[in-house]
């Protein structure tokens, strides 16, 4: 029986305790099949799904990094302003769509 390969993409939350990971995701790597033909064919086939194999653990770790990064923006941006709920919120304009209710004595209209 041949051993099965596997590239783990993980996140590490916390630096003083780096074998403390969260998988993200796990690829399968296909094995590697003695296949007649020269050694240099062989060599090829390696090399071309190294290549893809490698293409393809990168997309997960950026769509992964990506993906933190946009939750700790999107935190950011929240804390720096939080929704204003109606009860607590601004004064709502009045008919005329200007605060206060009536325009003073002489003032433009609003067309």
């Amino acid at each position: 029986m041949m051993a099965r390969f596997c590239i783990l993409v993980c996140r590490c939350d916390d630096e003083q305790q780096p074998e403390a990971l969260t998988q993200l995701a796990r690829l399968e790597l296909p094995a590697l099949a003695a296949a007649a033909g020269t050694p240099a064919a062989a060599v090829d086939r390696c090399e071309t799904q190294a290549l893809a194999t490698g293409r393809e653990v990168t997309r997960q770790l950026f769509r992964h990094q990506w993906e933190a990064l946009d939750a700790e923006l999107a935190a950011a941006a929240q804390r720096l302003s939080p929704p204003v709920h109606a009860a607590e919120g601004r004064e709502r304009p009045a008919e005329g769509g200007h605060f206060g209710g009536n325009l003073p004595p002489g003032a433009p209209g609003p067309l």
